[in-house]
């Protein structure tokens, strides 16, 4: 969990906002006249307010008079911390930071006391539930006057840090992460977030930098000098905010720009090296898998083919060439047909190592060869035919279909049966 506290003078304001805000659900209250109920009315906002506002009528100023007499705190456990919690649960919850906040008291190396131990359980304070509206993470509005019921005043000198201190603490006895850790962790996805906007972005351009990062579901707070140049600007996550150069520096506004040029480079130095290395491997596999398919002549049905192919890994392909009946051709295309359901397969793939195959058993002493090597040279003797060439076709269709099947299998995914 992390927590926030600061010493505020707009107390209406945030009264308001904190009780009359969409889904707002009361938690708890204490040192509160009259009866709270679980939504809070106009009714009830006018009597919080005016009690808060004159809490302080038993006080007697020494000096000048209080101007911040508020202590608004915000507490936000994470999703999983608070998960299944009840209304009880935030109750308990409620009561344990401010009497942690009560525990703490700084002083100096000298032992003298820098900032006096608050008595908030004496003090007028009263917690509201709200839900994050892009994360749905909850978390817990608490006000609290400046000052207590017997007349006296709660310290806020390092509010913020007791606030902290109290978290961590909490987050300790109950095995949570460190508010320091949470806070790390934040940084880090907001600035790969932002990496990420940068390297998406054709030109850069504030407007649209702030567009992606809502989109994101954070919220930005642009700083601008006399000259509507922005100097910086600051990121909210959540209930949490961080300045530019707590993201990182190369993130701040006057280095922004030039990180989104470096970063560009590096996109087009990565696209001109994953292009030339596209097209390396394309020319060496065209190399080595050299495949041309062209009629031999119009008015016949042999198909001429070509190919280089290596059979040794590190050895040069070598250059094959031959002229093959197109019923040879057309039964193996029909083979390849009936199992492309079952396995995976590019088919000018199988189509030449199935061709390649066909004739080097045919190249056997009693059948037709091809040549090779070197490119030269064709050979326009088929086959010879036996049986109206049905054994070719067969040992074709043999050969297609064992080629095939050894290509990985494709899964076949099937329902339960009900």
């Amino acid at each position: 969990m992390i927590a926030r506290a600061r010493a505020i003078t707009h107390g209406h304001t945030y009264t308001n906002y904190s009780t009359m805000k969409k889904d707002a659900e009361f938690v708890c209250c204490e040192n509160m006249a009259g009866d709270m109920l679980f939504t809070a009315t106009e009714d009830d906002l006018e009597s919080i307010w005016l009690q808060f506002k004159y809490a302080g009528e038993n006080y007697i100023p020494k000096g000048k008079e209080v101007t911040r007499k508020m202590i608004a705190m915000e507490v936000s456990p994470t999703l999983e911390e608070s998960k299944g919690w009840t209304k009880q649960n935030w109750d308990l919850f409620a009561h344990r930071v401010i009497e942690e906040m009560d525990n703490i008291e700084f002083r100096d190396k000298k032992g003298k006391v820098s900032s006096k131990q608050t008595d908030f359980a004496h003090s007028k304070w009263l917690a509201m539930l709200h839900h994050d509206a892009k994360s749905g993470i909850p978390h817990l509005h608490i006000m609290i006057s400046r000052f207590t019921v017997d007349g006296g005043i709660n310290d806020t000198n390092l509010i913020g840090l007791k606030a902290s201190m109290a978290a961590n603490s909490i987050n300790q006895s109950m095995g949570w992460k460190q508010s320091r850790e949470i806070s790390r962790e934040h940084k880090t996805e907001i600035k790969n977030a932002l990496y990420d906007i940068l390297r998406s972005m054709d030109r850069f351009d504030w407007d649209l930098f702030v567009r992606e990062i809502k989109k994101r579901g954070y919220s930005v707070e642009l700083r601008r000098d006399n000259n509507n140049k922005v100097v910086g600007y600051r990121i909210q996550r959540g209930n949490s905010k961080y300045n530019a150069s707590e993201i990182g520096r190369q993130l701040s506004a006057s280095r922004i720009m030039t990180t989104w040029k470096q970063l560009h480079k590096e996109i087009d130095a990565e696209a001109v090296s994953r292009k030339e290395a596209e097209q390396k491997a394309k020319k060496e596999y065209e190399m080595r898998h050299h495949f041309v398919c062209e009629p031999v002549h119009p008015d016949t049905e042999k198909v001429h083919y070509e190919f280089n192919r290596s059979l040794e890994e590190g050895k040069e392909p070598e250059h094959y060439t031959f002229d093959v009946s197109q019923r040879i051709v057309d039964g193996m295309m029909d083979t390849f047909k009936s199992v492309e359901d079952v396995c995976e397969f590019v088919l000018e793939d199988v189509i030449e190592t199935s061709l390649f195959v066909f004739f080097e058993l045919l190249s056997v002493p009693g059948g037709s060869h091809y040549s090779n090597g070197g490119g030269g040279g064709g050979n326009n003797d088929l086959p010879h035919k036996k049986k109206d060439g049905d054994d070719e076709l067969l040992r074709a269709r043999r050969i297609a279909k064992a080629i095939a099947m050894s290509c990985p299998r494709k899964t076949v995914r099937r329902g339960y049966r009900r």
